[in-house]
């Protein structure tokens, strides 16, 4: 089955083409930067994936009503404090599957974290950058169960948790 696809922060639409690469049959990403959307729409067109791919200006916490069958959400809940918001509308609209990468906030990783993003908040402060978040993965997790998702497969790059999460 080739699977459709909404990516919540798609960036300059990078996960979403390589997606398409793989076997994907249709990407939508949305995005908050106007520029990097300009930009995913190009790259998209530039990989012949112009019919099968569609970026918007838009807010992770509204997604629509239209049913995918994967939610991506790679490295967008740690720019966000509405963490549960966006899981919330990922969970109404992933018919099969959802994949995240977040700050890990559990156990060394956690410990490593808290203090780094909380240093790199107070620098992004100064220059004037966004504010990140270290979530709590296990609310995260507990959100998910009750949405009916299960964790099919996880993984730690770095710091990060790499969590696939299919529906039951």
């Amino acid at each position: 089955m080739r699977p459709t696809v909404l990516e919540i922060g798609s960036g300059t639409g990078g996960v979403g083409v390589a997606l398409l690469e793989m076997g994907a049959s249709a990407v939508h990403g949305i995005d908050l930067s106007s520029a990097s959307v300009d930009v995913a729409r190009r790259r998209a067109a530039a990989a012949g994936f112009e019919a099968q791919a569609s970026f918007e200006v838009g807010e992770g916490t509204q997604v629509g009503d239209q049913s995918v069958d994967w939610v991506i959400m790679d490295r967008v809940l740690c720019c966000d404090r509405r963490a549960q918001e966006m899981l919330a509308a990922a969970m109404k609209v992933a018919a099969r599957r959802i994949a995240l990468s977040v700050p890990d906030s559990r156990g060394w990783r956690g410990l490593l974290n808290h203090p780094m993003w909380a240093a790199e908040n107070v620098w992004d402060r100064f220059r004037g950058g966004c504010r990140g978040y270290v979530h709590d993965l296990r609310r995260i997790e507990r959100t998910l169960v009750g949405g009916r998702f299960r964790q099919s497969g996880s993984v730690h790059v770095g710091l990060w948790h790499v969590g696939i999460y299919d529906r039951v």
